[in-house]
């Protein structure tokens, strides 16, 4: 299995390792800080050894698989040099602490509202599908607007961690959930959200979406 880095220390930006498979365009590292698309979050792009990398994904034994934009000349025991694109992942990071927010707020707000399907965060917004009986009120969503940002505001730490189950955990104050994403570590990271209603997903399903108000 590639070893996490980034569950290690979700602000790493560059690091070392070594081939330990090429397909084609895919690569195996045996570690690497580049998240792969799982949990609910995309999988980071960047670079090794100056190829673009375009997508990273996972395989049903954990390995991380760093897609190029090209098929490469690496061979298994060479040693490479990795850079993620950190711009990207630190807006991921601030949204994906950002959607946990405003979706314990979703669920004070509108205590009979289910999620529909999981979300998916990207660097552009958080989206997230609910069940609802009536049609949203939006004064109750801008309402969750306000409770985020009031809560995001406050200076609160966000602690991540794994279990001895293997379960990765996401805390902050009277917050809990199982997240295996990458995070902040503290709420004022995250900046203001806009928490709105988005293209309507189907029929008594609203897409509620968080996005950055600030860059």
């Amino acid at each position: 299995m590639t070893l996490w880095l980034f569950w290690q220390d979700a602000y790493q930006k560059e690091f070392d390792a070594t081939v330990v498979s090429v397909n084609g365009n895919q690569v195996v590292l045996d570690q690497t800080c580049f998240y792969p698309m799982g949990g609910g979050q995309v999988g980071d792009t960047g670079e090794i050894n100056g190829i673009k990398v375009i997508d990273t994904k996972k395989d049903e034994n954990d390995n991380v698989i760093h897609i190029l934009e090209k098929e490469t000349d690496l061979k298994i025991g060479d040693t490479v040099h990795g850079k993620i694109d950190w711009d990207r992942r630190y807006k991921i990071m601030r949204l994906h602490s950002a959607a946990h927010v405003s979706y314990h707020f979703m669920k004070e707000v509108f205590p009979d509202s289910n999620y529909a399907s999981s979300g998916i965060v990207d660097e552009k917004k958080d989206r997230l599908d609910y069940l609802f009986d009536q049609p949203i009120d939006r004064e109750k969503l801008k309402l969750v607007e306000q409770k985020s940002n009031e809560f995001i505001q406050q200076n609160k730490e966000i602690k991540t961690f794994t279990d001895e189950d293997g379960r990765r955990h996401w805390d902050c104050e009277m917050m809990h959930m199982f997240c295996g994403g990458t995070h902040v570590k503290n709420t004022k990271e995250i900046g203001r959200v806009a928490v709105v209603r988005g293209s309507k997903p189907g029929k008594g399903k609203e897409r509620i979406e968080t996005i950055l108000a600030e860059g």
